[in-house]
Order: structure tokens, then C-alpha cells, then sequence
């Protein structure tokens, strides 16, 4: 998988670096809708793994930036093992098959820690607990103040970072592989058609989204 420079043009995108091209086609299809999500799965686990890097160039004050950047680690690379109905989403099993029994632990504790703490407030690793202070009697009142005492638990430690960081490369690596896998397969699959009818397929364009479709499935008609 590479990167390459766009540019938006009227008849549609141009991709940089290929002088001979004359067109970018759209492609369609099952395999097609499966190399757009590989391709997404691999910006979400790039962008993952770049939080992890930026937290050893950031400083130790104030906590707030090292635990954004770990909590967004987190979201990003469990949001490729979620439920979504917009892309297919990884298998765990599949990818972390072969290795020790270890790895598929961190696997779970990252995903009941994205689930049940860092998203949806269940488990006891935030915790809240209300109290009354109540004074020695010489006054005409007897509480204090009522407050309350909040722990949530730290879960940035340095066998999580490294846990979390070749769950990450193994993911990657495995998207990468299926992607160029798949480019191979759509690439041989094209070779076979005329010229002529892959000239006359429509052009690669985009549309940029548009406020009220933040609600919207992207696959919805």
C-alpha cells in the first residue's frame, strides 16, 4: 500500500506520478467496496499507531495530551474490530491467529477498556463516591460539606504501550497484506477487458460530505 499526491481536476482526480496515465476509472463491485474499507482499516490503525509514537515525543505535563493521545490510540484501533455496518470490520481471530494466547488477552482487555471505560462509562475503572464530612459537634451544624470522591484508573502504562503497539503493527501488517492481495486480483481482473471498454468507465471523482449527512450511513441511498 502506497501514498500518493491528489489533485482535483474537471474531469475528475489525478493521481501524481504516473506521466503515461490519461485516466483514473472508477471501480465497482464486491472486491472494489472491500479494498475501500482495507483502505480505510489502514488509515484508522496508521493514525492509531501514530498517537502511540507522538506520546513519547510529548511531555509528561500536563497529563491531559499523553492520555488524549492514548485514549484515541485506543478508539482508533478498536474502531477497526467494532460493529459497523458502513465496512467490514477485522477479525481478531483471523489476525492474530498462530501467536501466543497472550496476544488475544491484551486484545480483549483493550477492547472492554475502549467499551466499558473510555467510551461507555460502565466498569469500575472510573469510579464515584459521595460522602458527607461531618464536624466534632462545637458548632450549630453538623456537616461540613458534602463531597465527592472520583478515581479513574491509569491505564498508560508500559506494558499496555507495548501491548498495544504490536497489536497495531500485526493488524497492519495483516491489512496490507490482504489490500495488495486484493489490488492483485482487480488488476488481473481488469487486463482482461478491451481498452476500449476500460477507457468509456466513469472517472475516479469526489464529493465532499455535506452537514446534513453526519447522520447518514455512507452507504445509504
Amino acid at each position: 500500500m502506497e501514498h500518493f499526491e491528489l489533485s482535483q481536476q474537471e474531469s475528475g482526480l489525478h493521481i501524481e506520478g504516473f506521466p503515461d496515465a490519461v485516466k483514473v476509472i472508477a471501480i465497482e463491485g464486491p472486491r472494489s467496496k472491500r479494498l475501500a474499507d482495507l483502505a480505510l482499516h489502514r488509515d484508522d490503525l496508521e493514525f492509531a499507531d501514530s498517537c502511540l509514537d507522538t506520546i513519547n515525543l510529548s511531555p509528561e505535563e500536563p497529563f491531559v495530551i499523553r492520555e488524549a493521545l492514548w485514549r484515541s490510540a485506543i478508539v482508533h484501533f478498536m474502531k477497526c474490530f467494532g460493529d459497523s455496518k458502513a465496512r467490514f470490520q477485522l477479525s481478531s481471530e483471523k489476525i492474530l491467529k498462530g501467536v501466543p494466547p497472550e496476544a488475544s488477552m491484551a486484545f480483549e482487555y483493550f477492547k472492554h477498556l475502549r467499551n466499558k471505560h473510555f467510551v461507555h462509562d460502565e466498569n469500575s475503572y472510573a469510579q464515584s463516591l459521595p460522602g458527607a464530612i461531618l464536624n466534632n459537634e462545637t458548632k450549630s451544624y453538623k456537616i461540613e460539606k458534602i463531597v465527592c470522591f472520583a478515581a479513574i484508573a491509569r491505564t498508560l502504562a508500559q506494558e499496555n504501550f507495548g501491548n498495544l503497539k504490536l497489536l497495531i503493527q500485526k493488524s497492519r501488517s495483516w491489512v496490507i497484506a490482504e489490500f495488495d492481495q486484493l489490488c492483485n486480483t482487480l488488476t488481473a481482473e481488469l487486463e482482461r477487458e478491451p481498452y476500449e471498454s476500460l477507457l468509456k468507465k466513469e472517472s475516479l471523482t469526489f464529493r465532499a460530505p455535506t452537514n446534513d449527512e453526519i447522520h447518514k450511513n455512507r452507504n445509504a441511498s
